[in-house]
């Protein structure tokens, strides 16, 4: 997973600067049908049936962390496009770009779908 340019930011002013940055709690897991790109300009799914969903991360070895558990969205009650990259975010809704990544395989998420990111299909790495 890439870094966003806040998280990029935020991890500087808190390692080198004395600037103490507030983690979140919880993040969530948004999907799009564009490139996010480092300043978040890319196209979130944008549809009533879909919400972004909370992400639970293992604990990191060597650098590395996988979901540790599956996420599942809701049914779609239409086309939701084709969905080609994550982001992790710090809000359910609005919030901050953290991190997103290109999928290995892109979905296409037609009316009466449910996508669903098996266990330990999310890896994030830092190296």
């Amino acid at each position: 997973m890439d870094f966003s340019n806040y998280l990029e930011n935020k991890l500087i002013d808190a390692t080198v600067r004395g600037i103490t940055y507030a983690t979140p709690s919880k993040v969530f897991l948004a999907l799009y049908t564009t490139d996010p790109t480092k300043e978040n300009t890319g196209t979130e799914v944008d549809a009533v049936s879909y919400d972004r969903q909370q992400l639970t991360m293992g604990e990191p070895s060597v650098g590395v962390s996988t979901n540790s558990s599956q996420v599942t969205y809701g049914e779609a009650t239409t086309v939701w496009g084709v969905v080609g990259w994550v982001g992790i975010f710090d809000e359910k809704v609005g919030g901050n770009l953290l991190y997103f990544a290109q999928l290995d395989n892109a979905k296409n998420i037609l009316t009466g779908d449910q996508l669903r990111l098996k266990t330990n299909e999310i890896k994030l790495t830092l190296t």
